[in-house]
């Protein structure tokens, strides 16, 4: 009796000592949730994204992932797209599940019982029968732990699916099998990740992407199944997060191979595809993370370190890299193609971060067939779909207003930007030293200073982008990029684990209104390399390229234009004007002409083919144009690039180039400008303008009025300026300086040192203020301003505006399908220059001038004026008129609103496609009298258009077969719906 006590008790402490084992592991952060779903979504946040899936954009998007996924699941389970294929299916299908929603005929339905029943058992069943199998870290046949870009993803899919399958009422009970299975998923992919192969490990070795969307599928399962046990330390939530968080900082902020900086905006050494590919699996996990445990920190240790980790969903350290990621987007929303980086692609899964500031609108018409020319298509990349978790941000875009200058040394990037819209003029200047060029290892192209140009809408200016990594070669050599090459040659291409070997600083860049300046510094090839950039009026680039080297070198200046010699209107157009030291590049309407010269013997143009990438391993060819100057220890380029629509006026351009000087003077919008180099500092003159030019900088450049008059000057490192018989300006110290007049008739400065300046000013000004400004006085007598400067410093100098002598009659706008059509009158005109005009849409903090018209001096009669503005947006937009005295002194009319365009917030419906014969077209809805119908083709050309009905029927027998994409447009030819892709097939 006692043995069998004895027993009993034997077995029972047995029984309690296993379970408390078999109880660790789990992970219960402090305030966390207990709910689901907590990844993509909160419930409470389900009401409101199924209201939001009513509005047009999200409730295509939403159709889109709905028709996608209906079918069924892909049988292969092993190969890498098979497995991949399931886990998308299964998130999606989780995603429907949760929504529980069928659009049905423009509106939403609940699901039948029984379908959504049915549905339900099949993402249950392939969430059961995922492949838990994860490849080992390295063996003697290699390294395989690249698999683990598929494995991670996979993880977070099914994750997703399964807290998605909780919050949308599937119990426990039911999906303990599947939750077994990832477990068993999330621990080999921990174990492997953590053994070593002859004394190395994975996280200790690998400090990039790969290491990023490991660590993030780890933490993401710690988050969803964090109450999960398991006498496996493999199988254990709190390991699985320890590993994952701790690397995660590890890699981006502490670790000397780190890819971006804890204290400044530094991007993503790897370049921002692999900041995106890497974030891919990021986003998805700190937005769970935030959402189940919104707590301000954790303490994690790892491998007998212990740290205290921010929560990375509201960590500034994060903030700072989508700050870096949207202030380098281009203008239609694509991010730049810049190192490894593909050039089709935007960013709209920054939605995510729970913040509309990095939500950038995507303006991807002129995007080919065969590249990511719809949100849908940027949300479906191959390598993950993330339609779901866009849908699920709830994504709400927050206007941004972006600066003229945007100066980035940390991370490489010098931006100069003539507005925030999507026409606006984008110019970036590129180089990185330190650890953002150190530690971007294979992913780093021959790129020191290259450049890249968009304007309009269009790509003008490349940088080559990235066909593949097993490709990269073809288009990431120097010669496939905008820089300088010496003796032919130039920087060398970046391999794996070690970097291009031409660092890059960015030392100095400054703006003021009307103009903008910064640097670049390099050297490669045993040459010096200094890239000057000025921004001049918002309308045309002068780039200055100072190159010295201690022995002869022949030197090579680079444009790779967006256009072919001989092309067409896909491939865009090339033309060649040497004798004028010209060449121009023309695509979707947009052209590029470029204007270079050099000092001495003229240069040599030529040109040759080059390739692109157009989409995913698919090159295509451009030409690309060759300034070559005659062998020498030193030189410069100075060159004009101007873009613009290909049939509006545009700058004329002259050389004035000599032995000593590359020199060119400019005819702009009411404007004389005059600019030239020198590789010397002695006192030189420039010809060209009225009165003779001569300065003592580096770079000069001067803009006088269409009286003559010195409207905005510009010194690098020099120390005087003289316009005929008058010194405009002096400096005690070489400085690098602007000074102008502003809109309101006073001025504006910059002088980059500590120095003191002296003005010429035909009338006393007002005070003087700036950060630096240590004292200033005015002398009535020599009509000098002289202002002593401590320090670098922007300068105001404020004039009273006097009202001038012209009567305004009447001054209104006028919307109309060309643009916004202004027209005022004036009763009478004394020495009247004539009539800056000025807009301001309600994302811009100020009026900007976008044109200037002459007027004809002195009039006493009646004088009318129309200008159309054809790149007014389609919001609410305001003009007001600058009258401009021939003395200088402005003033200004009153301020006329226009009304926003018609929105586009229709549907059209058409059956069938594809189309054969007939195109049946149904218009719900209210739509205005005299509405039309439009069919395009994919090069936005109308080749269709009949009066909207009802029900209205196109003939589509006499169209070649193809895409094409059919809209209602109002009287005037407004857009009333979104594009509706129609196929044409006979």
């Amino acid at each position: 009796m006692l043995k069998n006590r004895v027993l009993i008790i034997a077995l029972l402490f047995l029984s309690i000592s296993f379970s408390s084992r078999a109880q660790v592991g789990q992970w219960q952060p402090a305030n966390a949730t207990t709910t689901y779903p907590r990844t993509l979504l909160t419930p409470e946040a389900l009401p409101v994204l199924r209201a939001s899936l009513l509005t047009p954009g999200p409730a295509a998007l939403y159709r889109g992932l709905y028709e996608n996924s209906l079918g069924d699941p892909p049988a292969d389970n092993t190969s890498a797209s098979g497995r991949r294929a399931r886990a998308t299916f299964a998130k999606n299908a989780a995603f429907l599940l949760l929504v529980n929603r069928q659009p049905l005929a423009g509106t939403l339905a609940e699901w039948p019982e029984a379908e959504r029943q049915a549905y339900q058992a099949r993402a249950v069943a392939v969430l059961e029968s995922l492949n838990p199998a994860v490849e080992v870290f390295a063996s003697f046949a290699g390294t395989t732990y690249t698999e683990w870009q598929w494995r991670s993803k996979e993880l977070i899919d099914y994750l997703v699916a399964y807290d998605l399958l909780r919050g949308a009422g599937v119990p426990a009970a039911k999906l303990e099998p599947a939750r077994t299975r990832l477990q068993q998923f999330a621990g080999n992919l921990y174990r492997e990740s953590n053994r070593p192969f002859l004394g190395v490990y994975f996280f200790r070795q690998i400090k990039n992407n790969h290491a990023l969307m490991t660590a993030a599928a780890l933490g993401m399962a710690a988050v969803v199944l964090n109450d999960a046990t398991s006498p496996d330390v493999n199988q254990q939530p709190v390991n699985w997060i320890n590993a994952g968080l701790f690397h995660l900082d590890n890699v981006l902020w502490e670790d000397a191979q780190r890819q971006s900086d804890p204290t400044t905006v530094a991007g993503y050494a790897e370049g921002p595809y692999y900041f995106k590919y890497a974030f891919l699996n990021c986003l998805p996990f700190i937005r769970a993370l935030g959402q189940f445990a919104p707590k301000a920190s954790f303490t994690c240790s790892y491998n007998g370190l212990t740290r205290i980790i921010p929560n990375p969903y509201s960590d500034p350290r994060y903030e700072r890299l989508y700050e870096w990621m949207s202030a380098i987007t281009m203008p239609d929303g694509r991010f730049p193609a810049l190192e490894d980086s593909y050039v089709d692609m935007g960013m709209p899964e920054l939605a995510l971060t729970g913040h509309g500031r990095y939500v950038q609108p995507l303006h991807l018409a002129r995007l080919g067939s065969s590249q990511l020319n719809t949100l849908t298509a940027q949300l479906r990349d191959a390598t993950v779909d993330m339609r779901a978790a866009y849908l699920a941000a709830l994504p709400t875009p927050t206007p941004v207003t972006r600066p003229t200058l945007t100066h980035l040394p940390s991370s490489g990037n010098l931006i100069f930007r003539s507005g925030s819209d999507s026409l606006a003029t984008y110019f970036h200047v590129y180089g990185k030293s330190g650890a953002a060029q150190a530690n971007s290892g294979g992913h780093n192209q021959a790129d020191a200073t290259s450049f890249m140009l968009h304007a309009r809408g269009q790509l003008l200016a490349l940088d080559a982008g990235y066909l593949s990594y097993g490709r990269r070669a073809e288009v990431g050599q120097a010669n496939n990029h905008n820089l300088i090459l010496v003796d032919g040659n130039g920087p060398a291409i970046g391999t794996a684990g070690s970097p291009n070997d031409a660092p890059v600083s960015l030392p100095t860049a400054f703006a003021t209104p009307e103009l903008a300046f910064g640097e670049a510094h390099t050297t490669y090839q045993g040459a010096s390399i200094i890239r000057k950039t000025l921004f001049i009026r918002n309308q045309y680039i002068l780039l200055a390229d100072f190159v010295v080297a201690p022995v002869p070198h022949t030197y090579t200046w680079q444009l790779h234009g967006y256009g072919l010699e001989g092309g067409t209107s896909t491939t865009g157009t090339f033309q060649a004007a040497f004798t004028d030291e010209e060449a121009s590049w023309e695509k979707s309407g947009v052209q590029l002409r470029a204007h270079v010269t050099t000092p001495g013997p003229a240069p040599t143009f030529g040109k040759a083919t080059n390739a692109h990438e157009l989409a995913y391993n698919t090159p295509e060819n451009h030409t690309t144009l060759l300034v070559q100057s005659a062998a020498s220890t030193q030189t410069q380029f100075l060159a004009a690039l101007v873009p613009g629509e290909a049939t509006a006026a545009t700058a004329k351009f002259t050389t004035r180039s000599t032995a000593a000087t590359a020199a060119l003077t400019a005819t702009s919008h009411g404007f004389q400008d005059a600019a030239f180099t020198q590789s010397d500092t002695l006192l030189t003159t420039a010809a060209g303008l009225p009165e003779i030019l001569a300065s003592d900088a580096r770079l000069t450049f001067l803009s006088v009025d269409y009286t003559g008059q010195p409207a905005q000057l510009f010194l690098d490192q020099g120390t005087q300026l003289h316009y005929g018989p008058t010194v405009l300006l002096q400096a005690s110290r070489r400085a690098t300086i602007s000074w102008q007049r502003d809109t309101r008739g006073g001025y504006v400065g910059y002088a980059d040192r500590a120095t003191t300046l002296v003005v010429h000013l035909t009338t006393a000004p007002g005070p003087v203020a700036g950060a630096g400004v240590q004292t200033s006085s005015y002398n009535s007598a020599t009509q000098q301003l002289t202002i002593k400067l401590e320090a670098a410093s922007a300068l105001t100098v404020q004039t009273a505006a006097q009202p001038l002598p012209v009567t305004l009659v009447s001054f209104a706008g006028q919307r109309k399908q060309a643009g916004v059509v202004l027209s005022w009158q004036t009763a009478a005109e004394i020495n009247n220059r004539g009539f800056a005009l000025q807009r301001r849409s309600p994302t811009d903090t100020a009026f900007r001038t976008i044109d200037f018209m002459p007027a004809k001096g002195t009039t006493a009669g009646t004088t009318s004026y129309t200008y159309t503005d054809p790149t007014a947006p389609t919001e609410m937009v305001y003009y007001r008129l600058q009258q401009q005295n021939l003395d200088g002194t402005v003033a200004y009319s009153g301020v006329v609103p226009v009304a926003a365009a018609p929105a586009v917030t229709s549907v059209l419906q058409a059956a069938p496609v594809p189309a054969h014969d007939l195109l049946r077209v149904t218009a719900p809805g209210t739509f205005p009298a005299a509405s039309g119908l439009e069919l395009l083709d994919s090069r936005s050309r109308v080749v269709l258009r009949q009066s909207l009905l009802t029900q209205t029927v196109l003939s589509t027998v006499a169209l070649p077969t193809g895409v094409y994409f059919l809209r209602a447009v109002d009287a005037a030819g407004y857009p009333l719906t979104s594009p509706l892709r129609i196929l044409v097939a006979h």
